[in-house]
């Protein structure tokens, strides 16, 4: 059986006695622990060499520490010096020297590697390494044996240096010392005292790393340990840490953190690792329930086989429990003998059967090497010291307290989530404000919209974010709302980002018990929304490409500087300037280029017109002057003649240069007109007239030209309703072969038949009609009709001859062209072969590539292409090469009066060759006498128009003539 004895070391003859009494020398197998106490390194070899010469089989192990226990008596001078023996059980120890590099685990599997083995049933170990570790080493080693007991010992000091851990192998300064028991049926029974509960409140680490503990919900850590346990707690740390250690959950489990240490910047090393995000909370020894378990661990222990009780302490822990320490000692020792081991750290154990203990301040350790259960003698029952029932009624009260508190804490935590959730997920900016304006937080919105983050304002003036105009407005609405006046007010918000934006603010007091306390405010960003009206305004006012005063604008200024000229008698003129031929700009360049010529120039006249001259964009290239000032005549000429040479100045385009000219109509108030609407009207009018007149100068109005433009506008309304009222007919005028005098073709001429004026020429309304847009309608129908007609004389079979239409340049250059000719040529069921459509040089020379795309889609469709009134444009031999035409057609004016002296004849002669040249067939029209044909037919011109042949004539008249047609010379 096992055997414990126990005795203080007063010199080396005490020690010889008590070894002799005991007959210690007869046993084989001896442990021998010795608390040293104060002893230096040299009293320990010396004891240890005592020991060994009196007790050669002795394994020896010892540590230094500032106090012992002896017979239930804590000693503080000298050595305590522990014997256990056994019969049956091999002990021996291993020491390891430690430094601050060497892994706790590579030690744990060094010893299981080497030492452990399957006789191994116990390890006891001590150690002097930081508070902590000791946990560390005991999961490692039953990690990797589970099935071996292993009890631990923390022998250092927290406050005292140069400690020292032995055995009789040696001494070290730092290390660990394992104590192997090795026989399987050493019987191991435990108890241990160790009832930790939450105490106060629970806090949240918020930061922290490894075993450094920073911070607990947002502050120093060490400011809440004085906050909440006062300074004496602080100052006696880190000892004061084991009677009030942390609490901490983890993963639903719960640990007991001591604190190792206390550094600069109040930061705490704790004896376990925390993360951040940890509850956290203190705890204090349960004394009742304490007592309570330790009355049952006894009586169970008390069964169980022991021959020795080894009963492990942790002296900070069990500071005010002696009673209970005496007590549990007088219990158990009536079963067998107890030695007491005293450590100042921590103690610990971990067995196959038994959950890990929460820190425990005391073990008792049962050791037996048989199963004879020991004779049960009657207990006195333990009295719990008054002073325990004041701690615990103290520590319920704290307990009950911090639940009220925590009730009333988790009401206030879901009110401030519900304000939380309302102040940081509104869409619209919050803020609050104390009674000097002073921002005390703002919400994500608000620095969202703003830039500033929420730390950047706190404590700063809210009058710093206001645009300068909008302060005292600001003051006022915040002096009444501090009065208790909820206030709305709009103001204008200088951005981090140097943008001004603007809100809809409302100021609410808040009120505690009838006073002012802050302000709560909410602001609605309507910036998009003044930008958005700004917009509109812009769109619905400007001209978008140029930035300009559209016509609604300028019709805005115009009546207002009218009312003002009108009451100050002063005179205002209105210029309309036009860019002549524009038109064909877009069309050759493209709109993107128009719209970039026309930005320049509005660029050019802005920068030279002066003080007192509004400029405008009227439509697409006009453009619109109020003089208010410089309004007399010499003046508006100068301003006129200027504006004319802005206009001829180059404009560049893609490295090019080009050239414009520009027509200039102008009114002047009170002269031409007292309303707006009549200035506007004779500026057009005047601008007509300066077109009409070749382009690339000035028109004053006149009345003379309002009367021309009545009867424009007169003669329109009356197109118009020709068009519905079947006014307009056709006639047709023959084309004959020089050569057969057959006719291969005769032209379809429009005329109309005005109820009051008869038939009004060609000339006369077809410009007309090309201003007004009216050319695209009346040339669908001109097509149409005379394929039709043309079909029908087919299908009588009076002729197999062409028609031939005249088309103008609107009408050709509009996009649908091609399809009015498909849809023409469907509707009348004329092969296109029959077609002819007839061209002016004018019309190929405006957007060239875009015009001989046509002609080539024309071609393609079988339609044939004349060029007509050829001679009167610029066509150049080179640039005729290149079109899909068929025929040249000689203009009349070249044909009235040909004669072989006349100057007409070279040209004409000049034509034919060309036309020739390039395999063209040429028609001659205007032709009206016999000479004039004997001359084209000498010059193999191939086709004859004219009055010679017959005037042109209605459809019915045509028909007639085809019926009894006769060949020249037989009228």
């Amino acid at each position: 059986m096992a055997k414990s004895f126990q005795s203080l070391f007063e010199n080396q003859s005490q020690l010889q006695s008590f070894i002799e009494e005991n007959e210690l020398p007869q046993y084989p197998v001896l442990c021998v622990h010795i608390s040293a106490g104060k002893m230096d390194l040299t009293e320990i070899g010396n004891l240890i060499t005592s020991i060994k010469h009196l007790l050669p089989q002795a394994v020896i192990v010892g540590c230094s520490s500032a106090e012992k226990i002896l017979h239930n008596t804590i000693l503080s001078d000298k050595p305590v010096i522990t014997f256990t023996t056994y019969e049956k059980t091999k002990v021996h120890s291993v020491i390891l020297e430690m430094n601050n590099k060497i892994d706790l685990l590579a030690i744990v599997e060094k010893i299981t590697a080497e030492y452990v083995t399957s006789e191994t049933k116990m390890i006891q170990l001590f150690t002097n390494q930081k508070l902590g570790d000791i946990d560390i080493i005991l999961d490692d080693f039953h990690r990797l044996n589970p099935d071996v007991f292993i009890i631990g010992c923390n022998t250092s000091d927290l406050i005292k240096d140069n400690s020292y851990i032995f055995t009789d192998k040696g001494i070290v300064n730092n290390g660990i010392v394992f104590l192997l028991f090795d026989n399987q049926d050493l019987l191991i029974e435990t108890m241990e005292n160790g009832e930790w509960s939450e105490i106060g409140f629970s806090f949240k680490v918020t930061k922290a790393k490894g075993n450094l503990l920073y911070e607990i919900n947002g502050k120093k850590s060490l400011h809440i340990l004085k906050q909440y346990l006062g300074k004496p707690f602080i100052q006696r740390l880190p000892s004061s840490s084991f009677h009030i250690p942390f609490l901490i959950y983890r993963n639903e489990r719960k640990h007991i953190a001591f604190i190792r240490n206390v550094y600069e910047a109040s930061t705490i090393e704790l004896s376990i690792p925390v993360i951040e995000g940890d509850r956290i909370s203190f705890a204090i020894q349960n004394l009742e329930e304490l007592f309570s378990t330790s009355q049952k661990g006894l009586k169970r222990l008390k069964k169980k086989p022991a021959d020795t009780i080894l009963a492990f302490h942790c002296a900070y822990k069990i500071d005010g429990m002696e009673h209970l320490i005496k007590y549990n000692r007088e219990v158990l020792k009536q079963n067998a003998p107890v030695t007491d081991f005293y450590c100042y750290d921590d103690i610990g154990y971990r067995s196959k059967n038994q959950p890990k203990p929460l820190s425990p301040s005391s073990i008792y350790l049962a050791i037996s090497e048989s199963n004879a259960v020991n004779k049960l003698m009657p207990e006195n029952p333990f009295i719990i010291p008054a002073a325990t029932h004041s701690i615990t009624a103290l520590t319920n009260l704290v307990n009950e307290t911090a639940k009220d508190v925590k009730i009333y804490q988790e009401n206030s935590r879901n009110l401030e989530a519900y304000y939380h959730a309302l102040y940081e997920n509104n869409m619209d900016v919050a803020y609050t404000l104390d009674l000097k304006g002073n921002f005390t937080s703002v919400n994500q919105s608000f620095e969202k919209a703003i830039g500033y983050t929420s730390a950047e304002l706190k404590g700063k003036s809210s009058i710093r974010l206001v645009t300068d105009n909008d302060i005292p407005k600001v003051k006022r609405h915040f002096r009444r709302t501090i009065s208790g006046k909820i206030q709305y007010y709009k103001v204008s918000i200088k951005t981090k980002m140097d943008r001004i934006e603007s809100f809809h603010i409302k100021n609410i007091p808040v009120m505690v018990n009838g006073e002012c306390v802050g302000v709560f405010g909410i602001g609605r960003d309507i910036s998009e929304n003044i930008r958005f009206e700004e917009k509109i305004s812009q769109l619905a006012n400007y001209d978008e490409g140029t930035g300009l005063p559209n016509r609604t604008k300028f019709n805005e200024i115009l009546e207002e500087m009218l009312r003002r000229a009108k009451k100050k008698r002063r005179a205002l003129a209105i210029l309309f300037l036009d860019i002549d031929r524009f038109k064909m700009v877009n069309d050759t360049l493209g709109h993107y280029a128009g719209d970039l010529i026309l930005k320049e120039l509005a660029i050019r006249m802005k920068n030279e017109l002066s003080n007192g001259a509004y400029l405008g964009r009227f439509t697409s290239d006009k453009f619109s002057i109020l003089l208010t000032k410089e309004s007399n005549p010499e003046a508006i000429i100068q301003i006129g003649k200027q504006l004319l040479k802005l206009v001829e100045k180059p404009f560049s385009y893609q490295k090019k240069e080009f050239f414009l000219s520009a027509s200039i109509g102008i009114s002047m108030y009170p002269y031409d007109g007292d309303q707006s609407e009549h200035l506007l009207k004779n500026a057009d009018i005047a601008l007509s007239r300066a077109k009409l007149l070749g382009g690339n100068g000035m028109v004053f109005f006149s009345d003379e030209m309002n009367q021309e433009t009545l009867h424009r506008v007169e003669m329109e309304s009356q197109l118009r309703r020709a068009i519905k009222n079947n006014e307009l007919f056709l006639t047709f005028q023959p084309i004959i072969d020089s050569s057969s005098h057959q006719m291969k073709s005769c032209e379809a001429l429009i005329r109309w038949k005005h109820p009051e004026r008869g038939i009004i020429p060609p000339f006369e309304f077809i410009p007309l009609a090309e201003e007004t847009g009216l050319i695209h309608s009346i040339g669908k129908w001109v097509l149409k009709t005379a394929c039709k007609q043309m079909k029908e004389w087919h299908n009588e079979g009076l002729t197999d001859a062409s028609i031939s239409i005249n088309v103008s340049a609107s009408q050709f250059q509009n996009r649908w062209f091609i399809e009015d000719v498909k849809n023409a040529l469907a509707y009348s069921d004329l092969d296109s072969k029959y077609l002819h459509l007839e061209l002016t040089e004018s019309v190929m020379l405006n957007d060239s590539i875009k015009t001989i795309d046509t002609m080539h889609a024309l071609r393609n469709i079988g339609v044939k292409i004349s060029i007509d009134d050829f001679g009167t444009g610029y066509s150049s031999l080179s640039y005729l090469r290149h079109l899909p035409i068929h025929l040249l057609k000689i203009d009349k004016s070249f044909i009235q009066n040909l004669d072989v002296q006349t100057p007409d004849f070279a040209i004409v002669h000049s034509i034919m060759t060309m036309g020739q040249g390039l395999g063209l067939e040429v028609i001659a029209e205007g032709v009206e006498t016999d000479k004039q044909f004997a001359i084209l037919k000498n010059m193999n011109c191939h086709y004859i128009q004219g009055y010679l042949i017959e005037k042109p004539m209605d459809s019915a008249r045509m028909k007639e003539w085809l019926q009894n047609y006769r060949y020249i010379g037989q009228k």
